[in-house]
């Protein structure tokens, strides 16, 4: 017997209800949803949803390295669907990838990576980051991908799960902010619309629960003043009528009818009310999973009951058309005003358009797509750009003798995709292997720590760089006890009388956090990701071939 929600038995008496609603609400009512497809199904299996009810968004989703030229031939192919069904305009579609070590926008297509925003942060030029953004919107829009979900502006805080750390700009709101606008404009520059990704405080939600019948004025002007809301105000100020991730997944709360009227309030007041945003807000991308406290079929109702205006669909087809149902029953009761349904569509209309036509949709991507091949110059700058040293003094591998015993400890971390390479750490080893050619790569599993296998290798190094990914991440095994035991190895190998002192390097290679404590003596350097380019540009500050200009991004550090 499945799982009994909540929502089942307070909207039981939709299923008595004739969902017989105008056929312009109807229309409206498709233009505030959203279907998923992955990108090896076929369009045709959703091409229903044009005709009824006129769904007016599509994200296509890859869970590997995606055939772009299909991509291409999908999106091509879904807005003359569309057209042909009577849209009065184009759809918007956004790519998203899914399962992968970054649930995120694949930033750069083919071989075409650019650095994540904690990089493009560090790189402290807002003018390299518009071009990055520019960029991006002309590959995305070769492909007929014409809405895209970033900037996230989110700071980066001590709540911020190290493995999402990278796809923050970092803890400072003027950086944020000065980053995620130009990000916008590079985006905006190609006809590619950004819905940037904000989630308002717990502090707030819980304000509001608590409070949702008091005059909470006093409160709003205090927390919509606060830090975490400034780069949210900024991009409003700037863009009032784009598409923006607003909340957390209904889903998400452990009463999520009332908890509905809460995330209403907070969008109303604060981003209505208080900062003028005018455009539309977007539910969370994440599929209802089976344990969550609102069922499948009811999530894109309570999604629009508590103010978001683009409301995602379930994936299962039958699912789909229950929740059409139900959201045609809820109008036709009042349970769902007509006129909000209409307001939100207003807002989908609007931001269409300002970048969509239908000779660009239909027209932009005839000629076969063509993936960029590496290396990629403007990625390189930009890698080059965020690397950042954290100690003062030059490179501790200057001055040495040649062909020095050179020791890489290197984690295992999860592969992105199945043609992902086995160890993603091998440039930085090829790159650190120009310095001498007595360098040993020696990855370590979380699991096992340091065996005897890597003692003989650290007790013959003359440099030992140890590289950190995630270190203190809840969803991987701790790195903690590795470093305890190799600052332990290497203490007792340096108090040896005649020994040389061992130089020793540490790399974060993801969350800048990571080097906190138990660091003294360390040469540390932060490349924020563990892309080819990020570590390849990290191996050239540690070897001394260039200086590092990066600015650190995040606090605490």
């Amino acid at each position: 017997m499945g799982t009994k929600h909540s929502c089942c038995e307070y909207f039981d008496f939709l299923n008595q209800t004739a969902s017989i609603v105008a056929g312009e609400d109807v229309r409206n009512l498709g233009q505030t949803l959203l279907v998923v497809l992955d990108h090896e199904d076929a369009p045709s299996t959703i091409r229903s949803l044009f005709t009824h009810p006129g769904v007016g968004s599509v994200v296509i989703t890859c869970s590997d390295v995606p055939d772009l030229g299909r991509i291409a031939n999908s999106t091509r192919q879904l807005q003359h669907y569309a057209k042909e069904a009577g849209h009065e305009q184009p759809l918007m579609i956004s790519l998203k990838e899914e399962g992968g070590l970054y649930d995120y926008l694949p930033f750069g297509l083919g071989a075409a990576h650019y650095p994540y925003p904690l990089s493009l942060a560090a790189g402290n030029s807002p003018a390299l980051t518009r071009q990055v953004g520019a960029r991006i919107g002309k590959e995305l829009a070769s492909i007929g991908v014409n809405w895209v979900f970033t900037p996230p502006l989110d700071l980066l805080s001590d709540l911020t799960e190290p493995l999402n750390a990278s796809q923050t700009f970092g803890s400072d709101p003027t950086t944020v902010t000065q980053h995620a606008l130009a990000l916008i404009e590079g985006l905006a520059a190609e006809g590619v619309s950004a819905c940037s990704s904000a989630h308002p405080p717990l502090a707030v939600l819980e304000l509001f629960r608590s409070q949702a019948d008091n005059d909470l004025a006093e409160d709003v002007d205090e927390q919509s003043n606060a830090e975490e809301f400034q780069p949210i105000a900024a991009v409003i100020a700037r863009y009032p009528n784009c598409s923006m991730q607003f909340g957390a997944a209904i889903h998400d709360f452990p009463e999520p009818v009332s908890s509905a009227a809460t995330i209403r309030a907070a969008c109303e007041q604060i981003l209505r009310n208080k900062c003028q945003y005018r455009g539309p807000t977007v539910s969370t991308l994440a599929d209802t999973p089976e344990e969550a406290s609102v069922c499948a079929k009811h999530a894109p109702l309570l999604t629009i009951l508590s103010g978001l205006d683009i409301s995602r669909l379930p994936n299962n087809s039958v699912a789909q058309q229950q929740s059409i149902t139900i959201l045609k029953a809820a109008m036709a009761s009042n349970v769902l005003k007509a006129s909000d349904v209409s307001e939100a569509a207003a807002r989908v209309a609007t931001l269409k358009a300002q970048s969509l036509t239908w000779a660009r949709a239909l027209n932009a991507h005839q000629a076969p797509y063509s993936p960029p091949t590496a290396p990629n110059p403007l990625a390189q700058q930009t890698y080059r750009a965020s690397t950042t040293a954290l100690s003062p003094t030059p490179s501790p591998l200057r001055g040495l003798a040649p062909n020095p015993f050179l020791a890489l400890l290197t984690p295992t971390v999860p592969r992105r995709h199945p043609n992902s390479p086995s160890d993603p750490f091998e440039p930085l080893g090829r790159a650190l292997a120009r310095f001498t050619f007595r360098m040993r790569h020696v990855p370590y599993t979380l699991s096992a720590g340091l065996t005897d296998h890597h003692d003989e290798f650290i007790q013959r190094a003359t440099v030992v760089v140890l590289v950190l990914c995630n270190a203190s991440s809840a969803l991987m095994e701790s790195q903690d006890e590795v470093v305890e035991d190799l600052q332990r190895r290497l203490r007792a190998r340096d108090a040896i009388p005649d020994q040389q002192r061992t130089r020793k390097v540490v790399i974060a290679a993801g969350d800048p956090r990571d080097i906190r404590d138990n660091f003294d003596g360390w040469w540390a350097v932060c490349c924020y990701e563990f892309s080819r380019g990020a570590l390849e540009a990290a191996a050239e500050v540690v070897l001394g071939e260039r200086q590092a200009t990066g600015r650190l991004p995040a606090r605490s550090t």
